[in-house]
């Protein structure tokens, strides 16, 4: 349908993409607000709810065949009051009722379809409904027929049935206060987790899912797994230092603390046996971390998943083998998956993994990137046109291939060695069964069926030949993909939240690889949200930016995210405006909202918002980590950095608050479980002193940086610094003392060492 003036609904005055989409639907739309709630109220009528984001595939296919339908739309027009949200605007929406879908149906997606009563009591949810019944399942428009008679017949029934609902929903966000622990806060949690994964691990096509389908990246779960097989290693170099020194009994009297049961030791043989095989043992579950990670990574890279010509990564795979993805690419996988790849490299110094980082971030500037005001954009669309004459929009058409365009565009040579290269087949190698649509009918999507030695192998060439016509080749597809083919639509709204995670990265990657254009890109985005979506006088955030900064107030992850991408930013510049900034966020992010009188724990909204019956508190590391997982982490870190004990008592209490579950079910917060390591380990604190221009000074911050130690963080004492001079009691003391000397201290526990001062006694301290 055409967008023209006659036909737009008042969607067409909102922001948000995603509502943008639907302001020429025939449905009567109204966006999330009272405006909506108050004709549900007068004229008595129930609130359908429909909740998506605007790169969604399926939420595509429902709007095409439900809310695009005349007949359809006239029969929601007359019965109902039409809200549309975009989940990743108003969160707080989404996840209400999603849990609300969860728990009544046993699984939640996108498109979210909830019908509520005018009061916003939920009575019926779902996900994607087809237009018509198929499969014995009802359609939508049973769906909508039989709510509507329901309501007239029996509203009062559903309005009570919708209380008890928001009280079930009560009960399930505050039942973790009851189920604290008293016991202390332990390591035996990581171990737990990791066992799981152990367990759960695919090796064959990597991933923790076993092998099942369809396959996530979820690099939560290398962000655990990277973090267990660090400090597991470390304790264990710590405990042999210890052991050096420590008689038999002694070690015995230590092995509760240990973890270690020698009850069953009659002699020191048998004593000393058992120790050599927890070492080993412990050694070996750390070198499984790791090479799980890393297996999964290169699995991923070589996958379809992965977009060998346009680069970055698509949103998740349909197949076990990493292979048919749904093609949305979002800002939140690049950014975690960026992190994941540095650190791998950081722990191997396997350049393979830097070049997908690099990869990552080709895409991301490129792509998106707002070049004028530098924030990052949100997302890219599954589905576009595949060229400028088609009328429907296909899923995958800008990445998808026909081995004879390949053909056309390399030549024969060539094109032979890139099919053979990226298991290109004369009539598409998609399996039919992942291509429920019928869209990718003699298509291939590329994915590496072999190494560039096994490619150089079959055709009897040098493998630089190899490589070398593999990168013209995919040079060559990217200038044809980007000039003929109509791009997929782009979700241009920047959200706080998200620019957070990729600041993080970014700064971690210019740490680790040293282009000074990663730098300029995370710093220019941190300058757009200070710039754009931050009021310095009430210190407080905004969620969203599209044309104009957004309305809607930001929620707790804008915070927790982007304080985190700041305190990294400190770590790559020494620039202690963002220090500054990141403790401004995180006194406001306290005050909004800290569960002071529940028990601990970060709610996802504030107090005072309106409109939503339900204040949660996020607790699921899923495709991005939750708040409370992040937030655990920031407080710890700073309230080492700045000796600010509330901040640590808080990360304290919040881990506590989530122990119950966090015992119960690891799997689901691994990056919480991280936070508790981080707790249980504590910050090691490298303090430069020195002028940064000096050539030893730069040796030394050199020397830290190229390591991977995740509870590190890097100071440098300065007489000029705004913010550590005066709350960081170790940098004080070394300025009042006057010595400028260039050198390192290594504070832990809130004791430093003797000062380091030169290269190689740095380096042997951090072997």
């Amino acid at each position: 349908m055409a967008t023209t003036s006659k036909n737009l609904n008042r969607l067409a005055h909102e922001k948000s993409p995603y509502l943008l989409q639907h302001a020429d639907n025939p449905v009567d739309w109204y966006p999330w607000g009272e405006e909506a709630f108050k004709k549900a109220r007068e004229e008595n009528k129930m609130i359908f709810l429909s909740v998506g984001y605007s790169t969604c595939h399926w939420c595509h296919v429902m709007a095409h065949e439900s809310f695009e339908d005349e007949k359809i739309a006239n029969i929601m027009n007359e019965n109902f009051v039409n809200v549309k949200v975009d989940r990743e605007v108003q969160p707080d929406v989404d996840r209400m009722y999603m849990i609300f879908v969860q728990l009544m149906s046993g699984s939640g997606g996108w498109p979210m379809s909830v019908f509520l009563t005018p009061e916003l009591y939920p009575v019926l949810g779902g996900t994607y409904f087809p237009p018509e019944d198929q499969y014995g399942r009802p359609g939508f428009t049973t769906v909508l027929k039989k709510m509507s008679s329901l309501w007239k017949e029996k509203g009062e029934e559903l309005k009570k049935s919708g209380e008890d609902a928001i009280k079930t929903l009560r009960e399930y966000s505050h039942k973790k206060i009851t189920e604290q622990i008293s016991q202390p806060l332990n390591i035996k949690v990581a171990h737990k987790l990791h066992d799981y994964f152990v367990r759960s691990f695919d090796d064959d096509e990597g991933g923790f899912d076993g092998k099942s389908e369809p396959k996530f990246p979820t690099p939560v779960q290398f962000h655990f797994l990277l973090r267990h097989y660090y400090y597991t290693l470390a304790d264990l170099d710590k405990a042999e230092e210890r052991f050096a020194i420590m008689s038999i009994q002694e070690i015995k009297g230590r092995g509760q603390t240990l973890g270690i049961d020698f009850k069953d030791c009659d002699n020191e043989a048998q004593f000393l046996k058992k120790l050599q095989n927890v070492v080993e043992s412990r050694r070996e579950a750390a070198e499984k971390d790791l090479n799980m990670v890393k297996f999964t990574l290169k699995k991923i890279a070589m996958g379809g998943i992965h977009d060998h010509i346009g680069n970055g990564f698509h949103r998740y795979s349909t197949d076990k083998y990493w292979h048919i993805p749904h093609f949305e690419k979002m800002l939140y996988d690049q950014a975690q998956l960026l992190k994941s790849y540095t650190e791998v490299y950081l722990i191997t110094k396997d350049e393979y993994y830097a070049e997908v980082a690099r990869d990552i971030i080709k895409y991301v500037e490129r792509d998106l990137r707002d070049h004028e005001g530098a924030g990052f954009y949100s997302a890219e669309d599954a589905d576009s046109y595949s060229n400028d004459e088609a009328k429907h929009k296909l899923e995958g058409a800008f990445a998808v291939w026909e081995a004879s365009e390949i053909k056309e565009i390399l030549g024969d040579k060539n094109s032979e060695i890139f099919s053979y290269h990226f298991g290109v087949e004369p009539n598409g190698n998609v399996d039919p069964r992942k291509d429920i649509q019928g869209e990718l009918k003699n298509k291939n999507v590329l994915i590496e069926r072999h190494t560039p030695e096994e490619t150089a192998e079959k055709f009897q060439i040098s493998l630089d030949e190899a490589k070398a016509i593999l990168a013209e080749s995919k040079e060559k597809l990217a200038k044809y993909r980007f000039e003929k083919r109509p791009k997929p639509h782009r979700d241009d709204k920047i959200l706080t939240t998200w620019n957070g995670l990729m600041i993080s990265a970014l700064a971690q990657a210019y740490d680790a690889l040293r282009d000074e254009k990663y730098l300029e890109l995370a710093e220019g985005a941190a300058k757009f949200i200070k710039d754009r979506l931050y009021d310095p006088d009430k210190k407080k955030l905004l969620r969203s930016f599209r044309e104009e900064p957004g309305e809607i107030d930001g929620f707790v992850d804008d915070y927790s995210n982007l304080i985190e991408g700041l305190l990294d930013l400190y770590q790559s510049t020494f620039n202690e405006t963002y220090l500054a900034w990141a403790i401004d966020l995180q006194d406001q992010q306290i005050k909004l909202f800290y569960d002071e009188q529940g028990g601990g724990g970060f709610f996802n909204v504030g107090e005072d918002t309106k409109n939503i019956l339900v204040r949660l508190k996020d607790d699921h590391d899923g495709a991005e980590p939750s708040s409370n997982s992040v937030s655990i982490s920031n407080l710890i870190r700073l309230g080492h950095i700045i000796n600010n004990a509330d901040y640590n008592a808080k990360a304290e209490q919040t881990l506590k608050y989530f122990i119950g579950t966090l015992d119960k079910a690891p799997y689901a917060m691994p990056a919480m479980v991280a936070s508790l390591m981080l707790h249980l380990k504590g910050i090691k604190q490298f303090i430069v002193v020195g002028p940064k221009e000096e050539a030893i000074v730069q040796q030394y911050i050199e020397t830290i940086r190229k390591r991977f130690i995740p509870n590190k963080f890097l100071l440098q004492a300065k007489d000029d610094g705004q913010v550590l001079n005066e709350r960081c009691e170790v940098i004080k003391s070394i300025l009042e003392a006057g010595d400028n000397t260039p050198s390192v201290r290594i504070c832990e526990n809130f004791t430093c060492g003797m000062p380091i001062k030169d290269v190689h006694g740095l380096e042997e301290k951090l072997s």
